[in-house]
């Protein structure tokens, strides 16, 4: 997380802040239990898996799987395991999420879940499209503003 200027009038983006003032598809889910996945983060693209609960269940998605939201960022951790609840961004909504390389304005993105220090998005090419890019990046590294838009 970045710290905040005492005298700036706004936050500073930080990765799976939601943006924009109203993200109508916001659902809670949990994360599998019996997932092979050690802990997934903040700004981790997750897909629906099959279960017999009540909870709406989803699971780490890989880059040739169908996502179905993003997990956002939490005001106390941006790591979770096994069995906790978490908030996703659905289609519609626009969230933070941190470049792998550069991204041009409009381009579609795909996760990228392998990345170093944490999930990532890319220009889509083999995987599945995760978004669109609203802001541009000139590299790796850049918090950017996507809607997310699975297909």
């Amino acid at each position: 997380m970045q710290s905040q200027n005492l005298n700036q009038f706004t936050q500073t983006p930080s990765l799976g802040a939601p943006d924009l003032a109203f993200n109508f598809n916001t659902k809670s889910v949990m994360i599998n239990p019996n997932s092979v996945a050690t802990a997934l983060q903040v700004g981790q693209a997750v897909k629906l898996i099959a279960g017999n609960t009540p909870t709406i269940l989803v699971d780490q998605a890989a880059n040739n799987e169908k996502p179905f939201g993003v997990i956002i960022a939490q005001l106390k951790k941006n790591t979770f395991v096994k069995g906790e609840v978490v908030e996703i961004a659905g289609s519609g909504n626009v969230i933070y999420l941190e470049s792998a390389a550069a991204i041009s304005r409009g381009a579609d993105v795909e996760n990228v879940p392998t990345a170093v220090g944490g999930p990532q998005i890319q220009t889509k090419s083999a995987g599945n499209k995760i978004g669109t890019a609203i802001d541009q990046a000139s590299g790796a590294g850049q918090l950017i503003r996507v809607e997310i838009s699975p297909a």
